[in-house]
């Protein structure tokens, strides 16, 4: 039987340049640590499900909700604080913006906002209005202040010199220094850290409740509130090897473990099958995409998945690995029901392959309510090779359409395809589609959205993918 009270454990990190020694369960929020055990209120609570921001630090440099974060997995890593921004100074420059122009109003958001920015300004990428928008877009003002907060920003990165004396990290804690040691309570999920993949999976088997966490970005949130009960967690964080993305055997295989933020800015993703990109861009907020994994979103089974669509319709292959050794299961088998996959006892997922097929194209819509943490309210994937490949145009061969949050699970439209197999689009074929796939599937209600309204939307963004490939045509 698993017990509510897990042995502690001591955590050791850098935080604001100093050590930190922390004793509680592996299991705790790390925004709990730092705001309780820590005497770190500058981090905020606010929704304590990653889409506010108000609780955002920086590990390592990248921005991460605190609030979604196992503090366990932090060991050995760097914690920076707004209390940490301004170094040895009583404000960063950054902070004397938001001060001067008025960024700041009841302040709940500042911390995160500042942090955001933060990341953004010493990341070395470009950081005009668009980039910044982009860079805040996970963190809430409830004051309807973006304009000032926006101003503050480029105020800075307007000014070389101010932006030249941003840290990218506090000063490294001096070796030896006695660390700062805090007792925080036990009570809390345990969180079992293996040290490899094989460890990982010796451990499962002997420990079937253990439940794997890697990013922890919905996991966490079951935590909270309740929906995960007091089961141990297996973090699979520390698994370097399950992080890679290569080209093997005419496929793009992607680690379980990569993250949304590590497939959008790879390369080789946007060379190889550059709508993964595109996917990735409007996953969710910075925060998330730095935390989120493409294992996780695969494991996690939502039918308002942004990636699975794009999975169904490129006829990947999910790799497990388990006690009965590797095994390979195509997408269109992989998740069985609502929130169900076909991993079996003890198996973990490895790796996603997609073949990469000469000459395929493959699209991708998203519609939801905001861009940067919206679930989705409809999700369309299609895929086709044209019968000249050298323009890209002619008769679609090959059809795959795929559709998410219109069902129980993420599905293939079949009648759709075959309405779509073989003919060359235009605005009389993309009005056909529309219509068989409003006729094919069966939404319901619930608290995003109608049936009716997916039914709908999902003809139209059908039928605006189908015209927006005649364009070079017209």
């Amino acid at each position: 039987m698993t017990s509510l009270m897990p042995p502690p454990v001591t955590v050791r990190f850098a935080l604001n340049g100093a050590q930190v020694a922390a004793t509680t369960a592996g299991g705790r929020r790390l925004l709990d640590v730092l705001r309780r055990d820590l005497g770190l209120t500058g981090t905020k609570e606010g929704c304590g499900e990653g889409e506010c921001g108000a609780c955002a630090v920086l590990v390592d440099g990248e921005l991460v909700n605190s609030c979604l974060v196992p503090v366990g997995q932090m060991d050995g890593h760097e914690i920076v604080t707004v209390e940490g921004l301004a170094g040895d100074g009583p404000l960063s420059p950054l902070q004397q913006s938001f001060h001067e122009v008025g960024g700041a109003q009841c302040g709940l958001c500042t911390p995160g906002m500042l942090l955001a920015a933060h990341a953004l300004l010493v990341s070395g990428r470009p950081a005009g209005d668009r980039d910044i928008r982009e860079a805040i877009a996970g963190n809430l003002c409830r004051c309807t202040g973006y304009t000032k907060i926006i101003e503050a920003v480029e105020a800075v990165a307007g000014d070389e010199e101010a932006a030249a004396t941003l840290p990218a990290l506090p000063a490294a804690a001096v070796d030896g220094a006695s660390p700062v040691v805090t007792q925080g309570p036990s009570a809390g999920p345990e969180l079992v850290r293996p040290t490899s993949l094989r460890d990982a999976l010796e451990r499962l088997a002997a420990r079937p409740e253990l439940l794997p966490v890697a990013g922890g970005t919905d996991i966490m949130v079951a935590f909270a509130d309740g929906r995960a009960g007091p089961r141990p967690m297996l973090d699979l964080g520390g698994l370097d090897e399950l992080r890679d993305i290569e080209i093997r055997h005419d496929e793009l295989v992607i680690g379980a473990l990569v993250t949304w933020e590590e497939l959008r800015r790879s390369a080789l993703v946007h060379s190889a099958l550059p709508v993964l990109a595109d996917v990735a861009a409007v996953f969710g907020a910075v925060a998330i995409r730095n935390r989120g994994t493409v294992g996780g979103s695969c494991v996690t089974a939502s039918p308002a998945g942004d990636l699975l669509p794009v999975l169904l319709v490129t006829d990947a292959l999910l790799e497990a690995v388990g006690p009965g050794g590797r095994r390979l299961i195509p997408a269109t088998e992989f998740w069985t029901g609502y929130r169900e996959t076909a991993l079996g006892a003890g198996e973990l997922l490895a790796a996603v392959h997609i073949p990469l097929v000469p000459d395929r194209q493959v699209r991708f819509r998203k519609v939801g309510t905001r861009r940067a943490l919206a679930i989705a309210k409809v999700l369309v994937a299609v895929a086709w090779r044209p019968d000249d490949a050298s323009d890209g145009q002619g008769a679609w061969r090959d059809v795959r359409v795929a559709l998410g949050s219109v069902a129980a699970r993420p599905i293939r439209a079949p009648r759709t395809e075959a309405a779509l197999e073989g003919l060359v689009p235009d605005a009389t074929l993309a009005q056909v589609a529309a219509r068989t796939v409003i006729d094919e599937i069966s939404p319901i209600d619930d608290v995003r959205s109608t049936a009716a309204y997916r039914r709908a939307v999902t003809g139209r963004v059908l039928r605006r993918m189908v015209l927006d490939t005649t364009s070079s045509r017209d």
